[in-house]
């Protein structure tokens, strides 16, 4: 009977040790970073990335760390340093390419970086050609330095495919 309680007391204990798992662990984070609590979810979020690298929610993770560094805690330099770490274990998923332009519009507008900035955006259109914002990389370029209000009426490559009129390339 001994032997049975102890068992039984060991299970229950082991039970309660079980690491989370990736989607637990994300869920997590996502409920603190929703809560405003920023530190913590950066936390959970690097957790699970060093918990679970292999997990299709580790990516997610690391993207979440660099927009809650640059969004929310405004600190620029660690959101370009997750952002590249995005780029260098995961340069496929699906953000990041995202990260890869974000990484040069922190440069640009945030940390008025120039040459950073250049640099950041050609290496986004040199690994992702084909992406959505190429387009706006290319106008970022072409406008590095100049004082914004200078380009009040330029406009820019996403507004002048939205005004393009139907059949007109």
């Amino acid at each position: 009977m001994r032997i049975l309680l102890l068992t039984a007391a060991l299970m229950f204990t082991c039970i309660g040790c079980s690491k989370p798992s990736a989607e637990e662990m994300f869920n997590k984070g996502v409920e603190a970073q929703r809560m405003d609590q920023y530190d913590n979810a950066i936390s959970t979020y690097q957790q699970l990335a060093e918990t679970y690298p292999d997990s299709s929610r580790a990516p997610e993770a690391v993207y979440a760390i660099g927009s809650i560094y640059q969004n929310h805690k405004h600190s620029y330099h660690e959101a370009i340093q997750s952002y590249r770490r995005l780029l260098e274990k995961y340069p496929q998923h699906a953000t990041a390419a995202n990260a890869s332009f974000l990484i040069g519009f922190i440069y640009n507008n945030e940390l008025k970086n120039i040459d950073s900035a250049r640099i950041a955006y050609e290496d986004f259109m040199r690994r992702y050609p084909a992406n959505q914002l190429v387009a706006s990389a290319q106008f970022e370029v072409a406008n590095l330095g100049k004082n914004p209000a200078d380009l009040l009426n330029v406009q820019s490559p996403l507004a002048q495919q939205k005004t393009k009129p139907a059949g007109k390339k």
